[in-house]
């Protein structure tokens, strides 16, 4: 292995432990470049409300993603700040690590591990590691079918009330499926789906949904729109949190 190579997962590795960033799906910043070698992507996305709430946000992110030969290494950032009221926030972010490992057919092999919080669901902290195979089942220029399956080990910590009879410190064992769907529409309109499965393999009542669902425009070499649709639920959440969020969300990605 190169120098330069060793030192960039080093930089990854500590970028990932500072804790700073937020959650979002990763599956959409696969590496896709047939040469080897550093690519970058950065997001923008901007929400506003004023009247009886004053209220702004702006939601930052990116990625980057090195690509080894057959194999390749990314890293995704995730997060953002707000202002209610005039006082500035922050209520979530992510760290996402994955190395994936290709065996020159259909077959993949990954190992990833992570980092989020996210305050409106009293999550003060969650860590994550884990590993699996991911199947390119169908492939062609305009639409591609995925398959992955992974165990993963994850710690939460909650910020509960203190009548809560929930646990605050909370263990788990997970199977991590999911599928993923991309479309070309048009020449400049895309259409990609991922939708997560992760039930706790020790008690399969509890269990987590998460589909993130995207309309890119390609405006430009450097700029797309997005127009995105997220779904997420909780078989068994906190007591006071509601089991389904859904978010819809609207903004550019700059390319590098």
């Amino acid at each position: 292995m190169k120098i330069s190579h060793i030192y960039f997962c080093f930089l990854l590795l500590f970028i990932l432990h500072s804790k700073s960033f937020s959650q979002v799906n990763t599956e959409k910043f696969r590496q896709n470049a047939d040469s080897t070698g550093l690519t970058e992507n950065f997001n923008v996305e901007g929400t506003a409300i004023t009247g009886n709430t004053d209220f702004q946000f702006i939601s930052l992110g990116g990625n980057l993603n090195y690509n080894w030969g057959n194999d390749y290494t990314f890293l995704v950032i995730d997060g953002g700040i707000g202002w209610k009221d005039g006082e500035s926030f922050s209520n979530q972010a992510l760290m996402h690590l994955r190395h994936v490992v290709s065996t020159g057919g259909i077959l993949q092999l990954e190992i990833f591990t992570q980092y989020d919080f996210n305050k409106d669901r009293l999550l003060l902290n969650r860590e994550l590691i884990g590993g699996g195979i991911r199947l390119k089942i169908y492939t062609n220029e305009s639409f591609k079918i995925r398959y992955g399956l992974a165990y993963m080990f994850e710690h939460e910590l909650y910020e509960l009330p203190f009548i809560s009879r929930g646990d605050r410190n909370i263990f788990t064992h997970r199977v991590s499926s999911y599928a993923t769907l991309e479309i070309e529409l048009q020449k400049y309109l895309l259409f990609s789906s991922v939708t997560y499965f992760q039930p706790d393999v020790e008690d399969l009542s509890d269990y987590r949904i998460i589909s993130e669902n995207t309309f890119k425009v390609i405006m430009g070499k450097l700029v797309d729109l997005n127009i995105k649709f997220n779904l997420r639920y909780d078989s068994l959440p906190p007591e006071t949190v509601k089991k389904l969020d859904i978010i819809s969300k609207f903004g550019l990605s700059f390319k590098f």
